[in-house]
């Protein structure tokens, strides 16, 4: 690999605004309608009687729905068009969260949480799409991914405004509307991707490393998220926030980390970075430093395997691979809460379950340190 291999190369004014706009449906579908579910869950289990598992069961209903939608998005995308898939799923995605909100019986909750992980899958996905469709390198695809943290951050703001977890449910799926009306703004700048590559072109070969490791990091990350707050002593509302504001900035830090050292090499990176976070003993000393950390780098692994994605394979295999990884995300966060959560549990309870998460991110680290080498084109 050549210095001028990743040289980055600046992006037009233009492509960066369409990247932004774009990135309000994930912030929708995703920083809202999946994330958000953590803020309105202690509410359910009160106002509802929820059991444990049955708030398991709606958590996992909606990653199940997230790897189901990350396997079919591409050929749903390419049947009905990306720009039209992108705004049909956000807009569906948003009448899911409003549904919630008239307290349907327990097995229409569990229906409408996949429902809505698939539609958020396919807005994902459709979105990174169309953002390299129109151009989009490095700082592109940093400030569409960090779009997320825009949705996690407001979210602590509007469910105060709740009076219960009905109301709670409402207020969000209004803000994913909203959110999901001003991605509109970017239509007419929108074009659709190259054609699928022939069969036999495109193989993946060159991003298998990545995609394992990615896998490994959605099983990590996924045990900080969902512990983390169980093993502290602060408000949820505070802490969420900062990990929001953190997330935002995965544009302007990572972005162009990734278009100077390249996918593989900035994967690496932002996986130590990560790791590092989210270890018991900054959580203990530091909860909030540990959420700027942790925050800024979760999404930043999403933008350097993109990225990588765009180097080293042609642009028809580009919706298929983004689906792909993204399945593969989706399958570490469905097997990662179980996993680590049933060995914290042995090994020193909430504590134990952010030390099994840190160590799937180390295993994470070094497949992905397997990739760095290999040829690539500029980013």
């Amino acid at each position: 690999m050549t210095s001028s291999t990743y040289a980055p190369r600046r992006e037009p004014v233009g492509t960066l605004i369409v990247a932004a706009l774009l990135g309000l449906g994930p912030a929708a579908a995703v920083g809202v309608g999946r994330f958000a579910y953590a803020l309105v869950l202690p509410d359910m289990l009160t106002g509802l009687g929820l059991s444990l598992t049955q708030a398991g069961l709606l958590g996992s209903a909606n990653t199940g729905g997230y790897l189901l939608g990350a396997l079919v998005s591409h050929r749903v995308l390419r049947a009905v068009g990306h720009r039209q898939g992108f705004y049909l799923a956000a807009a569906l995605q948003c009448l899911t969260l409003l549904a919630l909100a008239f307290a349907p019986p327990f097995w229409a909750m569990a229906a409408l949480r996949l429902v809505q992980g698939v539609l958020g899958a396919v807005v994902f996905v459709g979105g990174a799409a169309l953002v390299m469709a129109a151009g989009g390198r490095a700082l592109s695809l940093g400030l569409y991914f960090g779009s997320i943290g825009v949705g996690m951050a407001v979210s602590t703001a509007v469910l105060p405004l709740a009076a219960d977890w009905r109301t709670g449910w409402l207020w969000l799926g209004v803000l994913a509307s909203a959110l999901s009306a001003m991605s509109l703004f970017a239509w007419s700048r929108l074009r659709e991707p190259a054609p699928p590559v022939a069969a036999g072109e495109g193989s993946l070969r060159p991003v298998v490393a990545a995609l394992v490791s990615y896998g490994l990091y959605g099983a990590g990350y996924i045990a900080y998220m969902t512990f983390v707050t169980t093993d502290l002593r602060v408000a949820t509302g505070p802490f969420w926030f900062v990990l929001g504001l953190g997330a935002i900035l995965n544009g302007p830090v990572w972005g162009p980390v990734s278009g100077r050292l390249g996918g593989p090499v900035a994967q690496a990176v932002v996986l130590l970075v990560l790791l590092a976070s989210s270890l018991p003993p900054l959580v203990s000393a530091a909860p909030h430093v540990s959420a700027l950390l942790f925050g800024i780098s979760f999404l930043g692994v999403i933008t350097a395997i993109t990225v990588l994605i765009r180097s080293r394979l042609p642009a028809g295999a580009w919706p298929r691979a983004m689906g792909l990884s993204t399945a593969a995300f989706a399958a570490g966060q469905a097997l990662g809460p179980a996993a680590t959560g049933a060995l914290g549990e042995a090994f020193g309870g909430a504590a134990g379950a952010l030390w099994t998460g840190g160590a799937l991110l180390a295993l994470a680290l070094v497949v992905a340190l397997f990739g760095v080498g290999r040829p690539g084109a500029a980013p």
